[in-house]
């Protein structure tokens, strides 16, 4: 325990135990600074990082550069300005945090020496890189149904006859074929693979360029088009198309037969990101098309004949036909908007790609089916219930590729963009239809129609809209890597935007190809042959139901035939071309439908006889609008020759 004078000593002497005054300190000086302070200036001093710095420190840490003015009138050579260097410090700085205001100047000339003596450089490294794909996707649905419902001692007889139905039913197609073949421009037809898409990409551009850069005889505003009219993009997308289901037909007496109802789907997305960079510098011409050509073909000449009955057919029981093309050009704001942008680091890494890049996907989808279908229902007392169509069949193609990994994309000769879509619908629907009562008074109805067929496409481009002239710092970093330097002027960092880190960059010594490409096509032959006889039932089983009606009902449309297609494009933020610029949309859209309803009439019904079939002899189009002339293809240039050769 301590004794109470020492603990009084402390007391006494505690408030001077902290000396506020410089002066009352003795100090030994470690002044290292470049202008050391007289021996007897006893100021406090304070932070200061002005120290010597031998010899061997200058080789690894050099002293900032001080800022440009910000106005400098070299600062934007071409009197575009870069859209760069706002955001957070460049974490890849080694030394010293990066400033925050703008610092794009005109680079010095390689060699030409320069104070500040041991500036930090850009290093650069090479590689053979680059991811490129040439992918074609070809799906097909092949179906036959054709159903012969008959009597053992007819099918023998009527044989020949259903073999002629198919044969006329196939010669009328491939006229319907012809008819929307024709409706594509005989300059945007093309084979069906990435190579064919490639070489018709080439020779695309190569004859726009020729003509100065006129726009396509079939260019139109980018928007969204129903059946050629330009109208609102809906808030909400329509449901996708789902097959009817059949009807519950109960369990009376009666006749029902469904031979149409069939259902055929193609599907395609392809979501194209591996050009979604910071910045594209293209030292040659941009080219870049967005088209869409969709056609509906259907022939539905229907004849119907009912007797027996009181009552006349009722036009309710033919429903028209429903064709639609939508088409949709949508320009989106680019993936970058909203993120903050960071200066290009010290560290690059280049992929070299020594020749043409390809970045081409093809995809094909075809679906056929033919359903003729030639039936007989006879009966007097029971609930007969005939299905000889209701088929599906679907493609689905999902082609995702690419990835977000460059911030730089150097292409030394010219960018060849191509987003394609191609659709077609072709129907035929002639039935032949005969209902007859014996001594009954049944409920009848026909319906020979209420066929759909839909087109829906879409181009949704991701940023890709914002261009420029080529600015000398970037045609001098281009010349740099071309020359497979591997120190560059650290000031050149400040062109670019990067992410932060170390910089990605691909760089091509010829043409880049960009293309997406897709073919869908649906084809139904559904003529049918339909002949029901309803006898009078028997009285006692009428008794047990005398307020129910006895029904002859036949369906031989309800066909549906859609196509869905969407091409998603992701492309730069910000695009600088040497060359020329050409961008344009295209669209085709037809509906080759023909006006006349079907006939349905009153008469006395026959045996099943050659004039039944005789019909699918007619022509696919009116009197009053002649077809347009078919043109001569070859194999490879007809967008159904791989469905009908």
């Amino acid at each position: 325990m301590a004794s109470a004078s020492f603990v009084e000593i402390i007391s006494h002497f505690a408030g001077y135990l902290q000396i506020f005054h410089d002066i009352a300190r003795d100090r030994v000086e470690y002044d290292d600074s470049l202008t050391p302070r007289p021996s007897d200036d006893y100021t406090t001093l304070r932070p200061n990082y002005d120290y010597r710095f031998a010899p061997d420190d200058m080789d690894t840490a050099a002293g900032p550069v001080p800022e440009l003015m910000p106005d400098d009138p070299i600062h934007f050579p071409r009197g575009g300005p870069l859209k760069l260097l706002h955001g957070p410090l460049d974490d890849d700085s080694d030394f010293f945090p990066r400033s925050q205001t703008p610092n794009v100047p005109l680079p010095k000339p390689v060699g030409g020496g320069g104070g500040g003596g041991g500036e930090h450089h850009v290093r650069v490294h090479y590689q053979d890189g680059g991811e490129q794909t040439q992918l074609t996707v070809h799906q097909y649905n092949f179906m036959h149904d054709d159903d012969a419902n008959l009597p053992a001692n007819a099918l023998a007889v009527v044989e020949p006859l259903i073999d002629r139905l198919n044969s006329d039913a196939m010669a009328t197609i491939e006229q319907l074929a012809a008819d929307a073949n024709a409706q594509i421009p005989v300059n945007w037809q093309m084979p069906q693979t990435d190579g064919g898409a490639t070489d018709f990409v080439i020779a695309h551009d190569a004859a726009w360029a020729e003509r100065g850069g006129t726009p396509d005889a079939h260019s139109v505003t980018p928007g969204y088009y129903v059946n050629g009219e330009l109208q609102e993009r809906p808030s909400e997308p329509a449901p996708p198309a789902e097959p009817e289901k059949l009807p519950d037909t109960g369990d009376g007496i009666g006749q029902w037969a469904s031979l149409g109802g069939n259902f055929s789907i193609n599907a395609a997305l392809i979501v194209d990101i591996g050009e979604g960079a910071r910045t594209m510098v293209v030292m040659g011409d941009y080219f870049k098309t967005n088209a869409i050509f969709q056609t509906n073909t259907t022939v539905d000449h229907g004849h119907i004949s009912v007797s027996g009955g009181q009552h006349e057919p009722s036009a309710a029981n033919n429903n028209q036909d429903v064709a639609t093309n939508i088409a949709d050009f949508a320009q989106n704001p680019s993936l970058y908007t909203g993120f903050a942008a960071h200066a290009a680091g010290p560290n690059w890494s280049v992929d070299v790609v020594d020749g043409d890049y390809y970045s081409v996907h093809a995809a094909a989808q075809v679906n056929y089916l033919s359903d003729n279908d030639v039936a007989t229902q006879v009966s007097s007392s029971s609930h007969y219930n005939l299905v000889g169509g209701n088929n599906e069949q679907g493609n689905l193609a999902l082609i995702y590729d690419g990835s977000i990994q460059y911030d730089l994309i150097i292409i030394k000769g010219s960018y060849h963009g191509l987003n394609v879509i191609f659709q077609n619908n072709i129907l035929l629907n002639n039935d032949k239809i005969v209902m007859s009562a014996d001594g009954a008074d049944p409920s009848q109805s026909a319906n020979s129609g209420d066929n759909s067929l839909m087109n829906e496409a879409a181009i949704a481009n991701y940023g890709g809209d914002t261009f420029d002239e080529l600015p000398g710092n970037l045609e001098l970093i281009q010349s740099l890597l071309a020359a497979g330097m591997t120190s560059l002027d650290p000031q050149l960092a400040g062109a670019l935007i990067g992410h932060g880190g170390p910089l990605k960059v691909l760089y091509i010594t010829g043409d880049y190809y960009d293309v997406n490409a897709v073919w869908q096509t649906n084809v139904t032959s559904d003529a049918d042959v339909m002949y029901q006889l309803q006898n009078q039932p028997l009285a006692d089983l009428m008794a047990l139901d005398p307020n129910g009606t006895v029904t002859q009902s036949v369906a031989t449309g309800g066909n549906q035939l859609h196509n869905d297609a969407a091409i998603v494009d992701v492309n730069p933020d910000a695009t600088y071309v040497k060359g020329q610029i050409y961008t344009d949309s295209i669209l085709v859209q037809a509906d080759l439908v023909p006006t006349g309803a079907d006939h349905a009439v009153n008469a006395d019904t026959n045996a099943l006889v050659t004039e039944l079939i005789a019909f699918v002899d007619d022509h696919p189009q009116d009197a009053a609008s002649p077809p347009p002339a078919a043109i001569v293809n070859s194999v490879h240039s007809d967008p159904m020759a791989s469905v009908l050769h």
